[in-house]
């Protein structure tokens, strides 16, 4: 009687643990929700609404302010732990042009490629029309979910207007609402690159 319980101890522990996983959302203020609280930014949302949905993912922060895509190069080969299946990249506007930015996103999506790593690829429309950005990602066997912010309403509930530029798409960082909704926006197009790509 005691082995049985045992045994189905351990295999409870398995099935619940089966699938833990790690996300690595890495690119600019945009994913690290800048002048957003720490228990409201993209990555600890997005893992609550994973979790929420039976997927034992860790979402890992790894968006920096101000970041570039050639400083991005650089560090992102010490975050690629084995544990890492799934890696969102956005490479983000800071660079002056696209001729400083889309060569080593690039770079960024062809390493990711030779490791293997399933990669959803968050494009800049600054930079990079819809189409270009889904060809960049098909040709390095990412998945092209366009620009961040197309789906978040530009008003004060979700922007905080925090930058001097006018236009669509221009309304600065996200406040904590805009985070939790552009985490809610982003978990079906995660989850259906998970099953996709088999990550177990």
């Amino acid at each position: 009687m005691k082995s049985r319980y045992l045994s189905v101890i351990v295999a409870f522990f398995y099935c619940t643990n089966a699938y833990a996983f790690d996300v690595l959302a890495f690119g600019t203020s945009a994913i690290n929700c800048k002048g957003v609280p720490r228990d409201q930014i993209f990555s600890v949302k997005l893992q609550g609404d994973l979790r929420a949905d039976g997927i034992d993912a860790t979402v890992i922060n790894a968006g920096q302010d101000g970041d570039l895509p050639a400083w991005m190069l650089k560090r992102l080969q010490p975050l690629l732990t084995p544990n890492i299946k799934l890696v969102i990249f956005e490479p983000g506007p800071n660079a002056k042009n696209k001729e400083q930015t889309l060569p080593y996103a690039e770079e960024i999506l062809a390493m990711l490629q030779k490791r293997q790593i399933a990669t959803i690829y968050v494009s800049i429309d600054r930079f990079q029309s819809k189409e270009d950005a889904d060809k960049m990602a098909k040709k390095y066997g990412a998945f092209a979910y366009g620009h961040w912010a197309h789906d978040i309403p530009l008003d004060a509930k979700h922007f905080q207007f925090d930058q001097a530029q006018g236009g669509k798409g221009q309304g600065g960082h996200l406040t904590a609402e805009g985070c939790a909704l552009w985490a809610k926006t982003m978990t079906p197009f995660a989850e259906s690159v998970i099953k996709q790509s088999g990550i177990r």
